[in-house]
């Protein structure tokens, strides 16, 4: 359905108009008819119209005068303009505004229908012409930021009207609501060059001054604007490089939904969009920083350091290799191996900041509910020898020869105090001390670390590292970086 406003100082004409015809076989619906051109205005503002019927001799306000102000407003409506007089000026005055007719009182019936015909026609025309252009101008904005042709590129940023001469930037607008807002407001912007829909994100090339684009955030629809949604400001885009900028706004789009950011304006900068900036705490340091945590302090301190990786622009790589540091602290004093495995496919698995939190407050809850351990003092010794000897090739018989005991026994001993068998007990201790190193010793390599936690046979260390940590050890030496974190 086609939506109508009839603007008529004459009331009775007013009435007269519903009446005369039927709307809705010709797929039109009279949203309103109003006497005052004025408050016509007003509405217009609001409701979207598709065809306006305007008198063109009213007392409030000219017609001329109205339909020109009532053009600006929605400059796609159809325009079909009435007059009891046979004054050329008022004609010539709705042709200038794109009238697609001009009929004098009193109305034939015939006559408006045939109107009304040819303005559907005229906007149905317009839209399919408006569609086309629109989807040529998305595709080019698209294959623009996915070029790795210096010629082509230069070519569609000849169709999209980009100059080498101004600076360029990217923005996205995440997930606007209503969509509709969002494209009328692009399609009345200069400096928009050309946007698309990317899943529910819209991104969009600008090029203008610092002035316009500060007015272009100021100005935008309020219910898309940073007040109510996300939006990223990328940095200026040098030419030959927007395939680049494209990538790092993605990874911007990617984090801010992964830590459900609701609302918020975010200017990005090349110094900004990495993880160099950020070190992760090791085991020794999360260890120490917990101690003696109930679950409301603990809870209270991991929220922090995901909102102190978040304000320091870190990847969600960063954060899964953080909570996955505080598992495996929180695996010593677990009695169930189960409970790390679920929550390292947990932590890898989840979209969100939120899914992590919980899943490291559930298994920090569950060691809290496990009685304290009063070890044995062969188990004791155990633990100690790992401790002082993790380098060497360790086993439960080595050990049990050593201590004079036997090796079924003291496997049976260790497994009740600690919870877990002692070759779990010893590939746990030996990974925790690979992740330091990973983290504070990017010289050494991988191989070497393997060797030194006790691994001569590297391709069992991989795998080994793999099931504990979900990630092999080049993946979680990725993430590092040289500013250590203040726990």
């Amino acid at each position: 359905m086609f939506n109508v406003m009839i603007v008529d100082d004459e009331y009775m004409l007013l009435r007269g108009y519903r009446k005369i015809i039927d709307w809705a076989s010709l797929r039109l619906e009279v949203k309103v008819t109003e006497q005052n051109p004025l408050v016509a205005l007003t509405q217009l503002q609001e409701l979207p119209i598709d065809i306006l019927i305007s008198d063109m001799n009213m007392p409030e306000l000219d017609g001329p005068s109205f339909v020109a102000q009532a053009k600006k407003i929605q400059p796609d409506m159809a325009l079909i303009v009435i007059s009891g007089y046979s004054d050329f000026d008022y004609v010539k005055a709705g042709l200038q505004q794109g009238a697609v007719n001009y009929l004098k009182k009193p109305i034939d019936t015939d006559e408006l229908i045939e109107a009304l015909q040819s303005a559907i026609e005229h906007i149905e025309k317009q839209k399919n012409y408006q569609q086309m252009a629109d989807l040529a101008m998305q595709a080019q904005t698209r294959a623009l930021l996915q070029s790795t042709d210096m010629q082509n590129s230069e070519d569609l940023m000849q169709k999209l009207n980009i100059s080498c001469q101004q600076n360029v930037r990217l923005i996205g607008i995440l997930n606007p609501k209503p969509p509709r807002a969002l494209v009328a407001y692009l399609q009345t912007i200069f400096a928009v060059k050309g946007f698309f829909l990317e899943g529910h994100d819209y991104i969009i090339i600008f090029q203008g001054t610092e002035n316009q684009l500060r007015q272009f955030i100021k100005k935008a629809p309020s219910r898309v604007s940073n007040r109510h949604r996300p939006m990223i400001i990328g940095d200026i885009v040098v030419v030959g490089s927007f395939r680049q900028a494209y990538q790092q706004l993605e990874a911007e789009i990617a984090r801010q939904y992964f830590f459900e950011s609701p609302y918020g304006l975010q200017w990005l900068t090349n110094h900004k969009m990495t993880d160099d900036s950020v070190i992760l705490p090791g085991y020794a340091q999360v260890k120490a920083a917990i101690k003696g945590f109930d679950l409301s302090m603990f809870k209270k301190w991991f929220v922090t350091q995901t909102k102190w990786l978040e304000n320091s622009n870190a990847s969600d790589v960063l954060v899964r290799q953080f909570a996955l540091i505080v598992v495996l602290v929180l695996n010593e004093k677990l009695l169930k191996s189960e409970t790390k495995t679920k929550a390292i496919v947990a932590i890898n698995q989840a979209t969100v900041v939120s899914e992590i939190e919980r899943a490291i407050v559930n298994v920090f809850q569950e060691t809290s509910e496990v009685v304290q351990r009063h070890l044995t003092t062969n188990v004791a010794t155990m633990c100690q020898i790992v401790e002082n000897r993790y380098s060497e090739p360790l086993s439960l018989g080595m050990i049990a020869q050593e201590l004079h005991l036997n090796a079924v026994y003291l496997g049976q001993l260790f497994k009740q105090d600690m919870g877990r068998s002692f070759s779990q007990y010893l590939n746990d201790y030996r990974i925790n001390i690979a992740l330091d190193m990973l983290q504070n010793t990017k010289y050494y390599d991988v191989n070497y670390i393997a060797s030194f936690v006790g691994y001569q046979n590297h391709g069992y260390f991989y795998r080994l590292f793999k099931l504990q940590t979900g990630m092999t050890p080049s993946e979680y030496r990725e993430g590092t970086g040289v500013i250590d974190n203040e726990l």
